[in-house]
């Protein structure tokens, strides 16, 4: 007999549809995907906030925000774990996670939108799906939700005039160092992946090797990067090992967390910005934890107002909300560091 699956709603060119559906996968729980506009009456009426993704449990209960679903599920399903043991490794862990979350998307949706050649085969592929579940057509869908994101994108920092500095100042760069340390080792912390690694698969499977100039620039700047992204999205087909020795940390992830210093604002700048050069570091190979709450040094990569780089005032949707399952929600809540950031999530 089929086992009674979770039901991820949500579309498979959505950013945090693909970090839940990776981590499904990996985890090897039964889900199955229905189509989803960002609302519905059942989901409204659980108090789900609208966006995308929203899982529907075997029991029949909504729950949202990809962070705090994955912790939720981690209760459930400990095995294979996401975070790893050693508590500064999961630290950087969050700091990747939250970083991919809050910043990567906002190139990830502007370069889907502002370039043309990325909103005909990607923002074309998200529209179809809307369009299974709304009486209108594929192309009425498509200029309807690119007219919705694009008004969302500037509160973000991404504009027109903007996007390019995003490209070569954020995303390129960062794809360099990302794709030098998974050059090394298949994932961000050894031989298994992590919560940062589906973060980071969300945007690559949705985005950045989906859309075409997106994935003619990773291929160019960090090829490992695409393989990462195959790995995940077969985990069946892959042997998976150990967490990297907490004690020995890889120049290249401190160069991951040096460009997150750099090209970043909020709180993975805050903490990466003080991370330390080899010659810094403890005996047992990391940074001592007090120096985390080094003040930021990282400058604001686009020339937009740091208030209009730093959030914007628009309402959640998929990506920082809350989970409400009656009999999960206070566990879920404490878990999730960032509940409280409200973005638009396409």
């Amino acid at each position: 007999m089929r086992p009674n699956p979770y039901r991820v709603h949500g579309m498979m060119q959505s950013y945090f549809t693909r970090k839940m559906t990776g981590y499904l996968d990996y985890k090897g729980i039964p889900w199955v995907l229905r189509r989803f506009p960002g609302a519905s009456p059942e989901a409204m009426a659980s108090g789900f906030p609208g966006g995308v993704p929203a899982v529907e449990t075997p029991a029949g209960e909504f729950m949202w925000d990809s962070t705090a679903m994955i912790h939720h599920l981690e209760l459930r399903f400990p095995e294979p774990a996401v975070l790893p043991a050693d508590p500064v490794q999961r630290f950087v862990c969050y700091l990747v996670e939250d970083a991919a979350d809050e910043w990567l998307y906002r190139a990830a949706v502007g370069t889907r939108w502002y370039f043309a050649e990325n909103a005909a085969v990607g923002g074309f592929e998200l529209a179809r799906d809307i369009a299974v579940k709304m009486p209108v057509s594929c192309d009425q869908a498509h200029a309807a939700v690119g007219a919705h994101v694009l008004s969302s994108c500037p509160p973000l920092g991404v504009t027109a005039d903007t996007i390019q500095l995003w490209v070569d100042d954020v995303l390129r760069p960062w794809m360099r160092v990302l794709g030098a340390h998974l050059a090394r080792r298949p994932y961000l912390f050894g031989e298994r992946p992590s919560l940062a690694d589906f973060a980071l698969f969300g945007g690559n499977a949705a985005h950045f090797t989906n859309d075409p100039l997106c994935r003619r620039w990773v291929e160019e700047d960090g090829p490992a990067v695409v393989q990462h992204t195959h790995r995940l999205l077969e985990p069946e087909e892959q042997a998976f090992g150990a967490w990297d020795d907490p004690a020995t940390v890889p120049d290249t992830l401190t160069a991951v967390l040096a460009g997150l210093g750099k090209r970043c604002r909020g709180s993975a700048a805050r903490a990466s910005t003080a991370w330390p050069t080899s010659s810094s570091r403890t005996a047992r190979g990391w940074p001592c934890a007090r120096r985390t709450s080094c003040a930021p040094r990282a400058r604001p990569c686009s020339p937009a107002t740091s208030r209009a780089a730093a959030g914007g005032s628009t309402p959640s949707s998929s990506g920082r909300a809350s989970c409400r399952s009656s009999r999960t929600t206070s566990r879920t809540r404490a878990r999730s560091r960032t509940s409280a950031r409200r973005r638009v999530r396409r």
